[in-house]
């Protein structure tokens, strides 16, 4: 028998991660404050970063993104409903640096300073709708010119890791 997973499931377990991982205290010995690591922008910045790595990372062994991959909507999915909230919140000073930090740590250092600004800018000035790709990803119908056009500015974004 073959198992099959919904979208639905990966998506709940991933939000479970997320927010297992987004809620750890910080060490003793760590110079953040508390409240700003479980900040709701500390937290989408690192599901941000982590989204975009294991984006990252498929494309980097399969040299595609790949719609129908389950992870790979999953993955879509948690990118663009982080980076339409840093979009709604991009003049926020005190959001910004949060998911700047959360985005630092969920890209274990692959996003960072030098590139946050860039990769934010072809995220939200691309003209890829973030809202519907999210919904699409989430209801498994991307269609293929939203697929043709997200894994453009997925592959732009790629080229701005610089790896």
């Amino acid at each position: 028998m073959k198992a099959t997973f919904s979208l639905a499931a990966v998506v709940l377990a991933g939000f479970i991660f997320f927010a297992a991982c987004g809620t750890t205290s910080p060490s003793s010995n760590s110079s953040r404050p508390a409240a700003s690591t479980v900040s709701p922008a500390y937290t989408t910045g690192q599901s941000f970063g982590t989204a975009l790595m294991a984006l990252y990372s498929s494309y980097k062994s399969t040299k595609k993104v790949d719609f129908k991959d389950p992870m790979t909507l999953l993955n879509v999915y948690m990118l663009a409903n982080s980076a339409t909230q840093i979009k709604q919140n991009i003049n926020n000073k005190t959001f910004y640096a949060d998911f700047a930090k959360g985005a630092l740590l969920g890209s274990q250092q692959n996003v960072n300073s030098n590139n946050l600004s860039g990769i934010l800018n072809a995220l939200t000035t691309s003209g890829l709708d973030l809202a519907g790709l999210a919904n699409a990803a989430q209801n498994q119908s991307v269609s293929t010119s939203t697929a043709n056009n997200a894994a453009n500015v997925l592959t732009g974004l790629f080229g701005l890791l610089g790896k």
